[in-house]
């Protein structure tokens, strides 16, 4: 009886040295965020940071030279994690009718961002580092930047707002908002309140958005079913007083 030839054992695919290394950073940034948020800023110290990502102190050295150059990459993904701007597939079709837009912009941005778990703990680390002048600049120029992407998205969904000379700051507001409440979620409020409160700011939106197009100039057809102007009036008179 011939037996069948065994089948050869596949070696499992060794990952390159670049990909370590940024597996390693992850792990580290990761652990930064989650010791920070337990213990605070302050109390965050590089040992225990590394004892939560699994590695060496020497690792961690290796791959940011101290604390504050680990907190500062940490800070900047945190601010691109709040990123919604450069993705334009969760802002909705601005062809979409203005109410859907208006709950699947709002829906979307809490589901997204602010109504995430570890929204609280970003914005914890965000205050813990306001007393650091460098890393406050770092964070405020990496939030402009990511404010003015986020603003072009939403007024992208939304063209009603085009001509508003407020619309940035109207957009600012939405966001303003949704940003208060996911903070309010550290409280656990109830769930028919942040049901609430977002339903209340997509009818804000709507009623903006319809208050805009309430200020467009009349179109050609508009302007003929009011009526002819004062001077087309006295045109005919003055044909009448030549003939």
């Amino acid at each position: 009886m011939v037996q069948a030839s065994a089948k050869p054992a596949l070696t499992p695919l060794r990952r390159s040295h670049a990909e370590r290394s940024q597996s390693t950073q992850q792990d580290l940034i990761a652990a930064t965020i989650e010791v920070i948020a337990e213990r605070g800023l302050e109390h965050a110290s590089t040992v225990e940071i590394a004892k939560v990502a699994g590695v060496t102190a020497g690792a961690l050295q290796h791959h940011f030279a101290n604390k504050k150059a680990l907190i500062l990459r940490a800070a900047t993904d945190l601010v691109h994690s709040d990123d919604l701007g450069g993705n334009l597939a969760v802002w909705p079709d601005p062809k979409l009718p203005l109410r859907q837009r208006a709950h699947d912009a709002i829906t979307t941005a809490w589901n997204l961002t602010y109504g995430r778990p570890n929204y609280v703990t970003m914005w914890s680390i965000f205050m813990a580092c306001r007393t650091d002048p460098e890393l406050l600049h770092h964070m405020a120029a990496e939030r402009e930047t990511l404010r003015l992407r986020m603003a072009s998205g939403f007024l992208r969904a939304f063209p009603e707002l085009a001509a508003a000379p407020e619309q940035e700051s109207f957009a600012n507001l939405i966001f303003s908002a949704l940003r208060g409440m996911g903070v309010q979620e550290m409280f656990r409020p109830p769930a028919q309140l942040c049901t609430g409160q977002r339903a209340v700011l997509v009818e804000l939106l709507v009623q903006h958005c319809e208050q805009m197009q309430g200020r467009t100039l009349p179109t050609v057809d508009a302007r003929a079913a009011a009526g002819p102007t004062p001077r087309a009036a006295q045109g005919p008179r003055k044909n009448r007083a030549k003939s």
